[in-house]
């Protein structure tokens, strides 16, 4: 295994031509990063235009002022605008001289301002002060601005401000995610993929562009809300001038300095004696975990004065903040571990009885002899005999032997599940002795009867600093850098040598860095020219807990032979026993992820009378370097195959089988080969009309030293499977590749190129990413405006994870996966040969991987995984539009209705690349292996392959009322009605729904499994806001309290954030097989209810599905009498997604009171409650899956646990908490 050295890189270039937007009717730009505009006309008393005016822009902050004169129609417009607060002055000879104060520019706003000009000389000054509109008359987009005032004063758990943007009509809050995003943050906008939303902070690209977001959010830096000067959510709609993505925007802005120095000090306090225990903590009365949290910070900014040298005002100014964390938070942890009972009272009866495997389980089995016995018998694999073609039967361990009265067994007349001492494997007590000792030992409770919550340890340390530079008129300049420092531990649920992580536990560190430039020329009031440039980098590393004791823990702990024990793979291989937790750490550890992307932007803004001109360019560079070997330890399997009744199963005897030693499957991985690492990679007052079209071209993933293969199962350049290599030191003969590689490409019609004629990426891109964007707003009368809008959105940049992983292929990086021929005889090493009758080759915990060549000269390739990407690949795009109305009902109050799609296509989907083609039996004979059904039978089954043929489509009913701040008043409230299907998954976000059952199979393919999609959420409601209390000096009551009283009852404010969310979707597989290689979803009886419903079922635990009855799987495709039998799509069952999770209800709320000293000094306390009532908000039955350990119930409808919930979605953070903060204003 290799370390990263800055020679491994991967490389994506993305290059953005942005043609030409062209707005007819003069409607501005809408799609400025951290910019608006302000526009109108200059008319008399009478309402003729005044031609020549001058009109002069000044910012209230710096004093940096523009200046243009009217046209011939007596229209001005000054764009780009940065954001903030200005005086706009209207001045022409023979008339008053008017001026607007307090005129707030948003991102992306167009502010309107028109001047009615009186007679009168022109040193005579009227002063208005503005008020925010209440309409958006000149945009047809859809999105939502955050301001200062709400990024500050919002309860916010964790202060993240991107939590803020799940309050826009149309996103949504998934259910926590494979990556840990959904906890900092994520979201889905529209009905499209969280993945696809873009990230922009002053304009430059945020997005971590890890493969899989190691570091647990979607973005690189994340400033403090102190820092925060606003921040606007578009999710569709939005001009040519942002690409990337076809899902949200999420458009940030620093805060820049002032004349005046302004800055704060804060402290948020948590402790865990103010919180509420989680659900789960009390139900399995666990003590509550600890929870310290310290956030604590400053932020400042004014102009730059060095004493008796020089003086910054309204020049030179800087912005700057820190902000550390110090945290210990203890999450609630559940898994199942071996049983008191199991253990035994001294070594000499030590894991022999199992007898509480059938009494913890209800139901019988019956085997193909017709033998009934208690569901969570053991069988002995011993005695596995075949009684016709692929039919196999045991029998179970007890006093019976092979028959029993009446054909039916018994825990008590059979004595089951009794195992002879010396059968027992002494290595596998070992190792189950790791285990802790169960904190549940109640007979029902054999499953999840272990809790605990190991504490979370994180040091974060961060900073931001901003200089801008005020050279005229014509010229300014601002640079920022960014730096984060947050190592962190993550502990697994048990710790130590055991472990029992998933693959987001361990030890983390995480470093990002982030640097922009910007410059802003103006040629003439008309011609402005806008540069930026950014480098962003993050570096995340995880390792297990143990990755440094290399003592060779799996030699002297397990006595498992050949593991890797290397710098940072210390440690066992991970086990997975069937009715147990994880033992030792998860696959793809340890991960090591580099990431830097270089941006260079340029915006040519030309307005012409009512016209504004647009063109510009955006290039990235964007560089990736990965480890993350798979299986670095290896990885056994034990389902309980051998130890059951054979193509029936659920007994959940993966115990008893590890004890036994046959395992069902084994995962090994090669070293890397050379050096490789992977990873992916005019307008009129009354409204107005914007054209736009846009150009994108998407790299393919290059490998610095061309170190990647890619396997394309059809098609291609030589139209026939082909193995793709880039050529050079690269060859397909036997001085690169191992003579076994070579001929079973050859066995299974692939041919072997090396070629530079497709460069690394080893493929095509798509040219022709032609993008138009149309908009428009018209104002129906004074109070009512219509917008609306179409584009096409192309999104060439998303997280799929290290699968499918170029890099990961042969010779490059390799990994083995060893399966079972059939349900009779034991997985056996290709790398290995027998002798006699002792079967070397055969996969047990004293053979481990020492017969497993690491040369790749020497590699045995059969069962070798080719992972691929679609060669012509097609760049995801999708096709968004709106219709909406806006109605002004007070001043500072306005409700809209819209209607909004989304229709996507050429999605990413992962159908793999080497299934079955057919439905398969079941119990096929030994003479016929069931990898002679592959397409390509001597290689890995399914093996990971991307494709870009997926689709979705949404439609949805979004409102909002939104009231701007005003009487000590604001709020905003959301509702959105919609509905997402789609066939084409989030590999990273998956949700509770499945993979593809039958992609290869004629007449059903993806399109067979095309349904809701995971972060579908049909009704959604947010309500946020916040009050100023109105007493106290300035206030309705007590208006004239002065000192102490004043003191007292003034000052005080109430913000809240209120969240109703339905349920996503859930999706329930078979219980058992209904064919070889295929998948299978079940059924909804006919006239049964699933009785959804939060209640608590016969095992005392709690449960969603109340009606197993209401499920039903269809019948499985088998051999009778050498016939296929119920081969057909039927078997496959029925359409995913068939009912809906439990549903998602918050309020945070919080208490402010500010104690002024001054104008310019207050200090402010505050509480803050986030789920003030303690409402649990649950995960879906059995969630788990992509490196997220499930951790409570089953969708197994024959289970004792089905519909059983063992998390809550926020966990830790789902209690009831409160937080104390300070905070000096100044």
């Amino acid at each position: 295994m290799n370390r990263i050295s800055s020679g491994i890189l991967r490389r994506l270039l993305t290059m953005t031509a942005v043609m030409m937007f062209l707005f007819l009717r003069a409607e501005p730009l809408h799609a400025q990063v951290d910019t608006g505009t302000i526009l109108g006309t200059v008319t008399d008393a009478s309402g003729a235009p005044i031609s020549g005016g001058k009109v002069a822009l000044t910012n209230e902050g710096t004093s940096a002022t523009l200046s243009t004169t009217t046209g011939p129609d007596g229209s001005y417009k000054f764009t780009p605008v940065k954001i903030g607060s200005y005086k706009l002055t209207a001045s022409f000879q023979g008339f008053q001289t008017t001026t607007q104060t307090n005129v707030a520019v948003n991102v992306g706003a167009d502010v309107v301002i028109n001047f009615a000009l009186k007679p009168g000389a022109v040193t005579e000054v009227i002063e208005v002060s503005s008020a925010p509109p209440v309409l958006e008359t000149q945009s047809g987009s859809v999105g939502q601005v955050v301001d200062s005032r709400n990024v500050n004063d919002l309860p916010l758990n964790g202060r993240n401000f991107t939590f803020l943007a799940q309050l826009a009509a149309g996103v949504n809050t998934p259910q926590a995610d494979t990556r840990g995003n959904a906890a900092t943050g994520a979201f889905a906008a529209n009905g499209l993929r969280p993945a696809q939303n873009n990230y922009l902070l002053d304009g430059i690209d945020n997005n971590s562009d890890t493969v899989d977001f190691l570091n647990g959010t979607n973005f690189v830096v994340l400033p403090p809300v102190d820092a925060i000067q606003e921040f606007k959510v578009q999710t569709t709609g939005f001009s040519a001038q942002f690409g990337r993505s076809g899902a949200a925007i999420l458009n940030a802005t620093i805060k820049q300095g002032t004349n005046e120095l302004h800055g704060t000090l804060w402290e948020f306090l948590r402790n865990d004696k103010l919180d509420a225990a989680d659900f789960f903590e009390n139900a399995n009365n666990n003590k509550k975990g600890e929870y310290r949290q310290n956030q604590f910070g400053l932020s400042a900014g004014g102009p730059v004065k060095i004493p008796h040298l020089f003086d910054g005002r309204n020049k030179v100014f800087f912005f700057g903040d820190y902000e550390g964390l110090r945290r210990i938070q203890g999450t609630v942890h559940q898994g199942s571990v071996p049983s008191l009972l199991e253990r035994g009272t001294s070594p000499a009866n030590a894991y022999t009885d199992f007898s509480d495997l059938i009494v913890a389980q209800s139901g019988t089995q019956t085997d193909a002899l017709g033998r009934t016995m208690p569901t969570g018998t053991i069988l002995d694999p011993a005695t596995t005999r075949q009684i016709s073609p692929g039919v196999f039967v045991r029998d179970p361990f007890g006093t019976c032997g092979s028959a029993a009265a009446n054909f039916v067994f018994t825990l008590a007349g059979c004595n089951l599940n009794q195992i002879p001492s010396g059968r027992l494997d002494q290595n596998a007590i070992k190792l189950l002795n790791l285990y802790p000792l169960p904190t549940d030992n109640a007979v029902n409770s054999l499953f999840s009867n272990f809790a605990d919550s190991p504490a979370l340890r994180e040091e974060r340390n961060a900073f931001d600093s901003r200089l801008d530079i005020i050279f005229s008129q014509k010229d300014a300049l601002f640079f920022r850098f960014s730096y984060v420092d947050d190592p962190q531990l993550i502990p697994g649920i048990f710790g130590g040598i055991p472990d029992g992580g998933g693959f987001q536990e361990g030890n983390q560190t995480a470093n990002a860095q982030q640097s922009a430039l910007g410059w802003t020329h103006t040629i003439s009031p008309t011609l402005i020219n806008e540069a930026r440039a950014g480098l962003s980098y993050l570096h995340t590393t995880r390792v297990s807990p143990r990755a440094n004791d290399l003592s060779n823990l799996p030699l002297t702990q397990g006595g498992v032979m050949d593991i890797p024990q290397l710098a940072e793979n210390g440690g066992l291989p991970a086990f997975g026993i069937s009715g147990l937790a994880t033992l030792g750490s998860n696959a793809f550890l340890p991960s090591d992820e580099v990431r830097s992307t270089f941006q260079v932007t340029d915006d040519v803004t030309k307005i012409y009378s009512k016209h504004t001109f647009k063109m510009g360019f955006e290039f990235q560079h964007v560089k990736f370097s990965t480890l993350q070997p798979p299986w670095s330890r290896g990885q056994f399997d034990y389902s309980g195959l051998y130890t059951e009744i054979p193509g029936v199963g659920k007994g959940e005897t993966g115990r008893a089988q590890f004890l036994l030693t046959p395992a069902i499957s084994s995962l090994g991985t090669g070293p890397n080969f050379p050096d490789y690492v992977g990873g992916p990679s005019g307008n009129d007052d009354d409204g107005g009309t914007n054209l736009g079209l846009r150009w994108d071209f998407f790299g393919l993933v290059l490998e610095h030293h061309g170190n990647q293969a890619n396997f394309i199962p059809s098609g291609g350049p030589l139209n026939a499977p082909t193995y793709l290599m880039p050529g050079g030191k690269n060859s397909c003969d036997n001085t690169f590749v191992s003579v076994s590689f070579t001929t079973l490409l050859a066995a299974d019609g692939i041919k072997c190129l090396a070629t530079n004629a497709y460069g690394s990426g080893l493929g095509h891109s798509q040219k022709t990413n032609f993008a138009p964007r149309i908009g428009f707003a018209y104002q129906l009368s004074s109070k009512l405006v219509a917008r609306g809008g179409f584009g096409i959105f192309y999104n060439g940049f998303e997280n799929r994870g290290f699968s499918p992983n170029l890099g990961e292929n042969y010779p490059f990086q390799f990994n083995f996966q060893f399966q079972p021929p059939d349900a009779g005889h034991p997985v056996t090493y290709s790398g290995c040969t027998s002798t006699g009758a002792t079967p070397i080759g055969s996969a047990t915990l004293e053979t481990g991987f020492s017969c497993t060549p690491l040369d790749p000269l020497r590699v045995i390739a059969s069962g070798l995984a080719l992972r691929g990407i679609q060669f012509n690949y097609l760049t995801p795009y999708s096709m968004g539009g709106n219709l909406t109305m806006q109605y002004q009902l007070t001043p500072s109050m306005s409700v809209q209705a819209g209607y909004v799609t989304s229709l996507a296509r050429h999605l990413e989907s992962f159908p793999g690349s080497n299934h079955v083609r057919q439905i398969v039996p079941t119990n096929l004979p030994s003479t016929t292996p069931f990898s002679s059904f592959l397409p390509f039978s001597d290689f890995g089954e399914g093996a990971s392959y991307a494709a870009t043929e997926g689709d979705s489509v949404y439609h949805a009913l979004q409102t909002k009322v939104e009231k701007q701040f005003a009487g000590g008043l604001n709020f905003l409230a959301t509702y959105t009605f919609s509905k997402t299907r789609s066939d084409a998954g989030d590999l990273l976000n998956g949700g509770s729904l499945k993979g593809y059952r039958a992609p290869y199979v004629p007449g059903f393919g993806i399109q067979g499994d095309y349904g809701l999609a995971s972060f579908d959420i049909r009704n959604v409601f947010h309500f946020s806001g916040g009050y100023q209390l109105p007493f106290g000096k300035g206030k309705h009551f007590l208006n004239n309290a002065g000192g102490a009283t004043d003191k007292l009852v003034g000052g005080w404010s109430v913000l809240w954030i209120a969240t109703l969310q339905g349920g996503q979707p859930i999706t329930l597989n078979c219980p058992s097989s209904t064919g070889k290689g295929t998948g299978c979803y079940d059924l909804l009886v006919g006239g049964q209810s699933p009785k959804l419903g939060l209640h608590t079922d016969s095992n005392g635990k709690l449960s969603w599905i109340g009606n197993p009855a209401a499920f039903a799987q269809p019948l499985a495709c088998t051999l009778v009498l050498g016939v296929a039998t119920n081969c057909g799509l039927s078997t496959l069952g029925g359409p995913p997604a068939q009912i809906p999770g439990p549903g998602f209800h918050r309020l945070d709320f919080s208490i402010f009171k500010d104690v002024s000293f001054n104008e310019r000094m207050r200090l402010q306390f505050r509480t803050e409650m986030f789920n003030i009532f303690n409402h649990p908000n649950f995960n879906a039955p059995g969630f788990g899956g992509n490196g997220v350990v499930a951790i409570g119930g089953s969708t197994d409808f024959t289970s004792k646990t089905f519909g059983e919930i063992g998390s809550t979605r926020d966990a830790p953070h789902d209690p009831r908490q409160i937080q104390f903060a300070l905070k000096l204003y100044y």
